[in-house]
């Protein structure tokens, strides 16, 4: 559906965040006098009331009201952050509601443009950020959205047209994705937001989407190692696939293709195993788009990474802090750790509990020689628990403590991490009901560490 076909339809827009009034402020630019309904599910804030106020041509509904009011409308505009599993939504389906988003949307726009989406449980964001400064540094124009946090439709007119858009996605963007992507890669599947998919089988499948109407000519790249992507091949066609010994692959610590080295790992400025594997894949993307990766290569050199993505704040008396607070998975936690393998790490876990398992790491902080666990509301208790029965098992001199917060949390591993030793934020948890998001959450460790923070 396109924006156009919006036109004389009863039209609401659900969720007011900045997608919800990103939607609003396109479709009123298009259409200023149509009729619109808000959704909320919570009360609309006073803030945002006031912004409102002025546009005689909108209603608002929220609270326990919007269930029953769904099915009063012909198109319904779903922020991501809504589930698409919601019993009201199917209720709503079945009476012959349209549900879209803002990202199809933006993707109806966009028929003849070229594509390159990137999902993934984890590393989509620093992926999707070096295929944009490698083929930036191969002289091609690209424009990067999607899950960044600026909404889709703030892209809707961007001139000149790209040679490349570089499209984020979240597992909630590609539930109901039905585009077909120039090229799509999916970097690796472990169970992640089973809040909002319900269960494992559903985010796998709506990870999945981003291949499901790829046509001829079209390029599906996967990883050859994660046993979890290995599983669903039926349902990729032709995979080209990256961490492997015919394409681009790691080799004690240097970037091959096949068997030639053509990058040095000590030249990368990233850390961490995992991040050599997001080269692999964002090399295969640039070869698949039709560029010689040689022109850019030297690039990676230069990419600096993402704030809260193994950000070393520096030492305060004589202890480094590093902030990965853009870890929302136990796999993400393990990833930080084997980054510092070798040095003595207190590392912070716990957040918002999605009820993720926490077997793996709870056995890979109790087996490699961790200094210290310190764990945080609101799954820490879990955590800990999880933790604690396997110290007992493996019989490891790992030190684990409880805290009631971030503030606290680090006074403790102040207290317990010798010099030359690791605090590691790095949650495994997303920040979702004590700060506003991960960065704030970050923020707000380095500056209880003592760094500036601007």
């Amino acid at each position: 559906m396109r924006i156009q076909e919006l036109k004389n339809k009863k039209v609401a827009i659900w969720g007011l965040g900045s997608e919800g009034l990103s939607t609003l402020k396109v479709i009123r630019k298009k259409f200023p006098a149509l009729p619109i309904t808000l959704l909320n599910d919570k009360d609309i804030a006073p803030e945002i009331k006031q912004m409102l106020i002025h546009d005689p041509f909108l209603e608002t509904i929220s609270g326990d009201n919007l269930k029953d009011a769904l099915v009063n409308f012909e198109v319904i505009i779903k922020s991501p952050g809504i589930s698409f599993y919601r019993d009201e939504i199917n209720l709503a389906k079945e009476k012959g509601v349209e549900f879209t988003s803002s990202t199809r949307l933006w993707f109806a726009e966009h028929p003849n443009d070229k594509m390159i989406c990137i999902t993934g449980t984890k590393g989509k964001s620093t992926t999707s950020s070096l295929v944009t400064h490698l083929l930036r540094n191969a002289n091609k124009r690209v424009t990067l959205g999607g899950n960044f946090g600026t909404p889709m439709l703030d892209m809707l007119d961007v001139e000149p047209r790209p040679d490349f858009w570089v499209i984020e996605m979240s597992s909630y963007q590609t539930s109901d994705f039905e585009e077909s992507p120039y090229i799509a890669l999916l970097l690796n599947l472990f169970p992640e937001h089973l809040d909002w998919h319900k269960n494992i089988e559903n985010y796998y499948h709506d990870k999945l989407n981003i291949f499901k109407n790829q046509k001829e000519g079209q390029k599906a790249i996967i990883n050859k190692l994660d046993p979890n992507t290995q599983k669903f091949l039926d349902k990729i066609k032709k995979p080209i696939y990256f961490n492997d010994e015919n394409g681009f692959n790691v080799k004690n610590g240097d970037i091959y293709r096949g068997d030639q080295k053509v990058f040095s790992g000590s030249d990368v400025t990233i850390p961490g195993n995992h991040n050599l594997s997001n080269i692999c894949a964002a090399l295969t993307v640039v070869e698949a788009a039709g560029v010689d990766y040689k022109r850019c290569i030297d690039s990676i050199k230069t990419f600096k990474g993402l704030p809260h993505r193994l950000y070393p704040w520096g030492k305060k008396e004589d202890i480094i802090y590093i902030d990965d607070s853009i870890s929302t998975t136990p796999q993400s936690a393990i990833a930080a750790l084997e980054t510092y393998k070798g040095k003595s790490i207190t590392i912070l876990l716990g957040g918002f509990d999605r009820g993720l398992d926490v077997n793996d790491l709870a056995d890979y902080v109790t087996k490699n020689n961790i200094n210290a666990v310190i764990t945080m509301p609101d799954n820490g208790d879990r955590i800990y628990d999880c933790i604690y029965s396997k110290i007992i098992i493996n019989q490891s001199k790992l030190k684990l403590l409880k805290s009631d917060s971030l503030e606290s949390a680090l006074e403790k591993a102040k207290e317990v991490t010798e010099k030359e030793g690791v605090i590691l934020l790095s949650p495994g948890a997303p920040s979702y009901g004590h700060f506003k998001n991960f960065a704030h959450r970050g923020d707000t460790f380095a500056k209880l560490a003592g760094f500036d923070v601007n």
